[in-house]
């Protein structure tokens, strides 16, 4: 008997040990995975498109503004330093959870990580570990993750971090923050705009016949991408999407035309040279990635794309559809009035205004001569022409304080103001008025 209780004892012990230490390894866990990701997990919908690569993927690509453009009903896979390679695995867990008819890569990256910076295998940036966590932490354990981990990370000697990553969580109890005891997710569908105004940004543009030799592990992986969704019935299409690229990245994106032509299931487009973006409107302030507005831009032309060259259903009108997405698009669309109202900056604000969620009353003090001195303002108005309406009065006031701008942003969907914000401009520069 007695030994039938300490047997009884132990097992307590170790199911109560074991749940702890889960509960642990939980909490400590990274939670950017999670808070990209959760929702297609718990998706009670299809994606009909999936969107994969880098950053320039992860800031360029809204499925949301997709949805409410076109009905199409997307996911972006992309992230920062995400190789093609990891792409290729990745891939393979989505399909568990969603039947897409159509891939979206862009092909940044093809030839960036080969060697990076004088050693790694080329399959993934080696000092950028965080970053491929947030792409495998939260996909399921699985023969394929095994795989993933042994074959991309063969030459680091932590790759069972992705396989059981408490090993590498297990001492963050100091970076723990309000994000790891909560359960908020992303309303992005995977995708993160960026409100920064890159200033002074020069792109020039070389012939589109100039080519390079392409040579890499990722091209290689990308062709088995191809091959794999060929065997999968899904069509791919290969982007070269826009941002200020220098010359080296222009004859990669000029190169893939060739190497991509006699793949029956694929397409490519280089968006370098198709004049979408406004240098001085649309470029986040890193100088290399789109902010809101640019991003907006190349999910419209991407949307429109996939609209009249694929049999991609739109959506909106299908009640059995349009109940979740419009409840999620109403989450989306609050967390862009949080950020227009969390963002002081004039241009910012601007930018975030971008589309048809909201219109724009710009009042501007008789003295005042912005719109002739200021090219980036003159060239907002120009972009938010359809929604921004310019009041030129003798004076401004914001709380009894004389400004020389008042801007007032309304919801089109309620009609109600959400915003107003006031600003001296004085040599170029713009001061909030609180």
């Amino acid at each position: 008997m007695q030994n039938k209780k300490s047997f009884a004892s132990f097992l307590i012990f170790f199911v109560l040990l074991v749940a702890v230490l889960l509960k642990c390894a939980d909490l400590l866990e990274n939670k950017q995975s999670r808070i990209k990701y959760t929702p297609f997990f718990e998706s009670e919908t299809n994606f009909d498109v999936i969107f994969m690569g880098t950053s320039h993927t992860y800031n360029s690509i809204f499925p949301q503004e997709l949805w409410r453009e076109y009905g199409i009903t997307s996911y972006n896979w992309g992230y920062s330093n995400c190789t093609i390679v990891e792409d290729y695995y990745i891939l393979q867990d989505v399909l568990k959870y969603t039947n897409p008819k159509l891939i979206v890569i862009d092909l940044y990256g093809l030839i960036e990580y080969e060697n990076y910076g004088g050693y790694g295998n080329g399959k993934y940036r080696s000092d950028r570990i965080e970053q491929q966590h947030v792409q495998f932490d939260v996909i399921p354990l699985s023969l394929n993750k095994i795989k993933a981990s042994q074959d991309i990370f063969d030459d680091y000697e932590g790759n069972i971090d992705f396989i059981a990553n408490f090993f590498m969580y297990h001492n963050r109890w100091t970076e723990l923050a309000e994000q790891d005891f909560n359960s908020d997710v992303s309303p992005e569908k995977g995708g993160q705009f960026l409100t920064g105004l890159g200033k002074n940004v020069c792109f020039n543009m070389i012939e589109n016949d100039e080519r390079m030799e392409i040579e890499s592990v990722c091209y290689q992986y990308l062709l088995k991408l191809v091959d794999y969704c060929s065997i999968n019935d899904i069509q791919v299409l290969c982007v070269y999407l826009p941002y200020p690229a220098e010359k080296g990245q222009q004859l990669v994106a000029n190169s893939m035309e060739d190497l991509l032509k006699d793949y029956s299931n694929c397409r490519y487009i280089n968006l370098l040279n198709r004049e979408i973006l406004n240098m001085t409107t649309d470029i986040f302030s890193d100088g290399g990635h789109l902010n809101y507005m640019g991003g907006c831009k190349v999910t419209s032309w991407i949307g429109q794309y996939i609209s009249e060259n694929y049999k991609i259903n739109n959506y909106l009108n299908d009640s059995a559809y349009a109940i979740h997405w419009n409840n999620d698009y109403e989450d989306y669309l609050n967390y862009k009035i949080k950020n227009i109202c969390n963002h002081d900056d004039i241009y910012e604000k601007l930018l975030l205004t971008y589309g048809t969620d909201f219109e724009i009353e710009l009042s501007i003090a008789k003295e005042c001569h912005v719109e002739s001195e200021d090219t980036i303002i003159s060239e907002f108005i120009k972009e938010l022409v359809d929604n921004v309406s310019i009041v030129n009065v003798e004076e401004v006031y914001v709380k009894d304080i004389p400004c020389d701008i008042y801007l007032s942003i309304k919801c089109v969907e309620n009609q109600e103001i959400i915003d107003s914000a006031g600003y001296t401009y004085e040599n170029g520069v713009y001061t909030y008025i609180q």
